[in-house]
């Protein structure tokens, strides 16, 4: 979409939650072998956008943001980068300006000094390998008439942001509310798990991720009983996932994840981990 300076609007959202989430324990990638191991690009998400002069109908061109992951020989993923690709017609200009990818470092240019305006097909050169994945790789820059543009690839990682586990003599449960972001569109889940005791199981019932915000609750549940309930002797994992609601600029919100599961002595219990903000 392309945003001018009269239409230019501040998107309200978790990016805050993410990055939180992702600093905390930051460094290389969970599961990334040994630096011997050999190691390969290959493609993970390219997003396309055309765009139109004021007029809607005039073509400017189109815009790709492009990412890679870089993984080994044995299916680690060990980092990713990120590139723009500009293909600009009817004699309009383009020029990207900075990226970066959620990780709560600043904006980095696309070149170094800065780029300039491109009025003929331009491809950057890919971005410095990053290893947090706390989010997808966002481009933006400007068109000659000043007016901007935004792109975003690819996702990232899920990250716990609250966590609610209990042990039971049928085994442990947790359930974790998480956030990630897919592309600009910010997500959360309800995460549910189960590690079986020695001859325990449960039985689950439902799992639901919500939020309270400026007092109107909503909430997405997956009916783990459908089409019957069914008893988990072994590991068992369940998730229902949303996009995040906007937060309307109050702080306190709250946003959370549930599950409920019979245990072997008959009694149906929940766990709720939530955040407020």
């Amino acid at each position: 979409m392309r945003i001018t300076a009269t239409t230019r609007r501040v998107r309200k959202n978790l990016a805050a939650f993410a990055v939180t989430a992702a600093l905390v324990g930051a460094g290389t990638v969970v599961g990334a072998s040994s630096a011997s191991a050999a190691t390969t690009w290959q493609a993970m998400d390219k997003v396309c956008k055309s765009y139109t002069d004021a007029d809607g109908v005039t073509p400017m061109g189109q815009i790709c943001a492009e990412v890679q992951k870089r993984v080994t020989d044995t299916g680690s993923v060990t980092g990713w980068r990120g590139r723009v690709i500009l293909s600009p017609v009817n004699g309009y200009g383009m020029k990207p300006t900075t990226y970066h990818w959620y990780t709560g470092e600043p904006l980095a240019q696309v070149c170094t000094g800065g780029c300039t305006m491109k009025t003929a097909a331009w491809t950057s050169a890919w971005s410095p390998v990053q290893t947090l994945n706390s989010g997808p790789y966002k481009v933006q820059g400007e068109f000659s008439d000043g007016s901007v543009w935004d792109l975003h690839a690819s996702w990232g990682r899920w990250q716990t942001a609250a966590e609610k586990c209990a042990t039971y003599a049928a085994g442990k449960v947790c359930v974790r509310y998480q956030v990630r972001h897919y592309r600009d569109i910010p997500q959360e889940r309800s995460r549910l798990t189960y590690t079986p005791a020695s001859g325990g199981y449960i039985i689950p019932q439902s799992i639901k991720v919500g939020s309270i915000i400026a007092g109107v609750s909503t909430s997405k549940t997956l009916n783990l009983c459908d089409p019957s309930c069914t008893k988990r002797t072994s590991a068992y994992s369940a998730t229902v996932t949303r996009t995040t609601p906007n937060p309307a600029g109050t702080n306190e919100n709250e946003y959370y994840a549930t599950g409920t599961f019979k245990r072997p002595n008959g009694t149906t219990s929940t766990l709720k981990a939530a955040i407020t903000g």
